[in-house]
């Protein structure tokens, strides 16, 4: 079960992601392209689920909070090794030019990191199933 101050902080780091995500796509992106946009509505979607249970304590809460996570970072992993290796690529065929492409992706992928995939893995180490250690029957081994 987890504590109240913990399932706030969880709450709020999950809403914190979704409005980030948010901003990040549909403002912060020039151009709309559908597997972008599907994948950020998705994450945003479950990630606001996941806030407003925690938030309101209801029983479903933890269960899609470990969703949230692993979709966060499912889709983190993802996005951090396709701006890494984008980055890589236009520096290799672009040589001078592409450095500065480079640059931009490598530092769009350090401010996605800690969000998609740091925050994820902290939450789903913190929301893990705990084992119950229930007493054996006499006799069973």
């Amino acid at each position: 079960m987890l504590s109240r101050r913990t399932a706030i902080v969880i709450a709020t780091v999950d809403v914190l992601t979704a409005l980030l995500v948010a901003f990040g796509v549909f403002v912060g992106l020039p151009t709309r392209w559908w597997p972008v946009d599907t994948g950020a509505v998705l994450l945003m979607a479950i990630d606001l689920a996941a806030g407003i249970g925690l938030f309101a304590a209801t029983p479903w809460a933890v269960r899609v909070a470990r969703i949230a996570g692993l979709v966060s970072l499912a889709l983190g992993l993802f996005t951090v090794t396709v701006l890494a290796l984008t980055a890589s690529w236009l520096s290799g065929v672009y040589g001078p030019v592409g450095h500065g492409g480079a640059i931009v992706l490598g530092l769009v992928a350090l401010l996605v990191f800690p969000y998609l995939v740091v925050a994820p893995v902290v939450q789903l180490l913190w929301l893990r199933p705990t084992a119950e250690r229930k007493p054996m029957a006499p006799g069973r081994v």
